[in-house]
């Protein structure tokens, strides 16, 4: 036999542990010798005999104004054993678990000892109180730190610990135990830690957690309880134990380790107080039964740890959850800053000496730290809105004037253009048969629209949509751009009657209002062919082209390409407060502004839309490049164009600012076009947006410019091998199959001003 393989016998032979006990078994020598004399012939205990050492304590301490020599001391133990044997006083306790015999005074004597020096912080007359108090405790995270904290300071008269799971190596970041107990339920664990301490502590357990077969037993037998802490992480018991303290008018104290947050409920003196003060509405336990999913439940598990309120590190990490890391971080120095302020607390509680509800903060880093950075909320964030300059036409022979009606019909269609984030970068004015379009400064946004790219794109379809809406309505147009934006002039249109009709255009403008942003994620089929040449024709009026690239190799790519592009942007200063100016986090909001991308235009579950508003936050943003994490943000964009039928990619033989323009132009028809035809369109711009900023490689970074370099490389070389145009656009297309919530616009008078 092997040397490895004798090893493996013996260990596989050696004796198992002992994972079920938590009770030490505690003998009188002079009443139960013969049972301490098997265990110590049958298990050969480690021995610990310092009980002259505790008689020693015990004297001076009832002698606190005498000094004692060594010999003094001595001759007082002697006296105090009055002629009984040293071994045979007091008890000894066996510890079977870790095969450890010790020898403790008796019980009243070691309760005497051992809260000694609580006086007077706790006085002998409070320690009878406490000492009749029974806590009932769920969950052994932070739980532990509570539960041991609570049982050094002899803070109850019985602890009930529930908790159905076992130490897994994970837990001893925070949980203090050793590695031979790996895989021992938390609640055995706890409890013997609290018998080595304090072996006369009554600590009854629940190793399968609370449940609702067990409840009663719990809250009742052996006598109600008269205080909950939670520290469990389930929704569901979470409020099931808070509606059952509420019932039996018992406070309940819970503490989230993160920024020290601390929860008090006092329900036995407010019995009618709303569960958590309100948060989660009172939710019944029927409508609980009916939250299913992790999904569904994020709501309630958001407003219960406050959501806005915890800590930037820990908003950071919930948008790593599932990506790099697989749950709640946690840490050691948070979790036993919390078991001594719980046990704090619960002791004034029980003693009368605080009698209110609340939510506190106990922040270490805010107390003793620099001072706190601002994040970009609201507050600071200064929104744009139009200018009053709408420049001034030229005096010209007017042929005629554009009726009213019409002319408001035509600055309608063209105020419905789409632009980079609803900014609506226009300033439209007419006099005659002229209509002039500027460039209002004061709506971009900046970071996607280096050299104006983004807002000429955006003007070229204002320009497109007054245009096919003057056909419309019987007028031909005649374009004349400036091309050197000379006081952000964009263009001026001459119109004059229309002497023949394009079928394609009358179609296109009778479906510009139509025409809409749709970011609904959901599967489509294949666009068809007949779709496809729809489109393609719709495109090449203004010299662009259309590409449509279809599932497989080169859309997964280009996919990937854009879901890398997305991560940058949101994750670059500049692109991220462009962001956050961007999106409307309300329905109010988006009704007040009538401006910037609506949250609720996002095809968004819950815990996408809390990553989201998660992301708002710069200190947040700057956890994740440090941590090189945001991959949430990659896979929220992979799921979206991955779902889509096909990619689209407007291109143009150039990409000078007029090439912009007119791409503009050309990508407002598709989007029409497609529109119409019932095929949903969402753009994917920041990847073709954000590839003139490595022109210039002194704008960024250089991390941030080989991050893009490289995006930009592999997205041209996918390009290249399909036209031998420049990208200037990119979407989404797929088959529409549910309504979509609609961005806002601002009134049109603010974008519109006819000159006399």
């Amino acid at each position: 036999m092997s040397r490895e393989q004798s090893l493996k016998n013996l260990l596989s032979e050696s004796t198992k542990r002992n994972l079920d006990s938590w009770k030490p078994k505690v003998f009188n020598p002079t009443e139960q010798s013969d049972e301490l004399m098997r265990v110590i012939q049958e298990f050969k205990p480690t021995v610990t005999n310092e009980i002259e050492g505790q008689l020693q304590e015990l004297i001076k301490c009832r002698n606190p104004n005498r000094l004692f020599s060594d010999v003094e001391l001595s001759r007082q133990v002697k006296t105090y054993l009055n002629g009984h044997d040293l071994y045979s006083y007091g008890v000894w306790v066996y510890y079977q678990w870790s095969n450890r015999l010790v020898h403790l005074l008796p019980e009243h004597e070691f309760i005497e000892i051992r809260t000694n020096r609580n006086h007077y912080k706790i006085s002998p007359q409070e320690e009878q109180i406490l000492s009749s108090k029974k806590v009932g405790l769920i969950g052994l995270s932070v739980g532990q730190s509570v539960a041991v904290t609570m049982a050094m300071e002899r803070g109850f008269g019985e602890l009930r610990l529930a908790d159905f799971d076992s130490l897994e190596l994970t837990n001893l970041n925070r949980i203090r135990t050793g590695v031979h107990n790996l895989g021992l339920s938390k609640v055995v664990s706890v409890a013997r830690e609290i018998a080595e301490i304090d072996p006369f502590l009554k600590v009854t357990c629940f190793t399968n957690g609370l449940t609702e077969e067990n409840i009663e037993e719990f809250f009742h037998e052996g006598g109600d309880l008269d205080l909950l802490i939670d520290e469990c992480d389930g929704l569901d018991m979470k409020v099931i134990a808070r509606w059952k303290a509420r019932n039996m008018k018992i406070p309940v104290v819970m503490e989230a380790s993160d920024r020290g947050m601390v929860d008090v409920e006092r329900f036995d003196l407010e019995p009618t107080r709303p569960l958590l003060h309100g948060m989660i509405e009172d939710l019944s336990i029927e409508k609980l039964k009916t939250l299913k999913t992790n999904e569904d439940k994020i709501p309630y598990m958001l407003a219960i740890v406050g959501a806005e309120t915890i800590s930037d590190r820990a908003k950071a990490s919930m948008l790593e959850i599932g990506e790099t890391i697989t749950t709640w971080p946690q840490l050691a120095s948070a979790v036993t800053l919390g078991g001594g302020v719980v046990a704090d607390v619960v002791r004034r509680i029980f003693l009368s000496q605080y009698h209110e509800s609340g939510r506190y903060y106990v922040d270490i880093e805010a107390l003793i730290g620099n001072k706190r950075e601002i994040t970009n909320s609201e507050d600071d964030i200064c929104y744009p809105a139009p200018d009053n300059d709408f420049g001034v036409l030229p005096k010209i022979d007017r042929n005629f004037e554009i009726p009213e009606h019409q002319l408001e019909e035509i600055i309608k269609s063209a105020c419905h253009a789409p632009s980079g984030g609803n900014l609506q970068p226009w300033k439209w004015s007419s006099t005659g048969d002229v209509l002039q379009l500027k460039f209002d400064r004061n709506l971009v946004s900046s970071f996607l629209d280096k050299d104006d790219i983004s807002s000429m794109i955006a003007l070229g379809a204002s320009i497109e949509n007054a245009t096919l809406e003057a056909y419309f309505q019987n007028f031909q147009s005649k374009t004349l751009y400036y091309e050197d934006n000379k006081n952000d002039l964009i263009a001026r249109i001459t119109l004059e009657e229309v002497h023949s009709k394009n079928e394609l255009d009358i179609w296109l403008a009778k479906n510009i209002r139509k025409r809409e942003t749709n970011r609904n994620i959901e599967s489509s089929k294949p666009i068809s062919k007949a779709h496809k040449r729809k489109l393609s024709e719709s495109a090449i009026k203004n010299g662009s082209n259309l590409l449509i690239v279809e599932p497989g190799e080169i859309y997964r790519k280009i996919s990937d390409l854009i879901a890398e592009t997305e991560k940058f942007r949101i994750m670059h200063p500049e692109g991220h407060r462009n962001f956050i100016e961007e999106m409307r986090w309300s329905s109010d909001e988006a009704q007040r502004r009538r401006d910037g991308i609506d949250i609720n235009t996002c095809d968004l579950t819950i815990g996408e839309l809390t990553g989201f508003k998660l992301a708002k936050e710069k200190a947040v943003i700057k956890n994740l490049v440090n941590w090189n994490g945001g991959s949430a943000f990659t896979n929220l964009s992979k799921k979206s164009t991955r779902s889509a039928s096909a990619i689209g990619i407007i291109t143009r033989p150039k990409r000078s600012r007029l090439d912009y323009l007119k791409a503009g132009r050309d990508m407002e028809r598709v989007w029409i076009c497609a529109n119409a035809l019932g095929i949903g369109f969402q753009p994917q711009s920041p990847i073709s947006l954000l590839l003139p900023r490595l022109d210039n490689a002194g704008t960024l970074a250089d991390e941030e410019f080989e991050a893009l370099d490289r995006i930009g490389t592999g997205f041209k070389q996918i390009v290249n091998s399909l036209s031998s145009d420049k990208p200037i656009f990119v979407f989404r297309l797929f088959y529409k199959k549910r309504e979509v919530v609609r961005s806002l616009r601002r009134n049109m008078n603010l974008h519109f001003r006819k000159v006399k």
